[in-house]
């Protein structure tokens, strides 16, 4: 009688174990597509960021005779010359007109002009 008693405890108490496993493994399956769904979701908006910098220059800001002069993307043909002195601008983009400030868009164009115009 002991015997099967201790049988039967040791069965109720696989089938506990068997159930409390299952029971884990459905909630942790519910989990993962949705924290896969945000980590690519995530990932996405952290690379479309990246690269919208990728994105094709439409312009450069340069300066030419101590104006600046707004260039096309092949930092030689000149799309606007300004009345902007170079030493109006602060220095850190005097420092970068050497190189050219990469414009974007006419947007970019326009908002910079804005700012730096007189």
């Amino acid at each position: 009688m002991k015997k099967m008693i201790s049988v039967c405890l040791l069965f109720v108490l696989l089938l506990a174990g068997s159930l409390w496993i299952d029971q884990t493994m459905r909630s942790s399956e519910k989990t993962k597509p949705e924290e896969v769904a945000e980590e690519m979701a995530a990932d996405t908006e952290k690379m479309t960021e990246s690269m919208s910098h990728l994105s094709y220059t439409k312009y450069y800001v340069h300066a030419q005779e101590g104006y600046v002069v707004i260039c096309q993307a092949d930092h030689e043909t000149v799309y606007c010359e300004t009345s902007i002195r170079v030493e109006h601008l602060p220095e850190e983009l005097q420092s970068s007109l050497e190189e050219g400030i990469a414009l974007y868009s006419d947007e970019e164009l326009y908002e910079f002009l804005e700012n730096y115009s007189s």
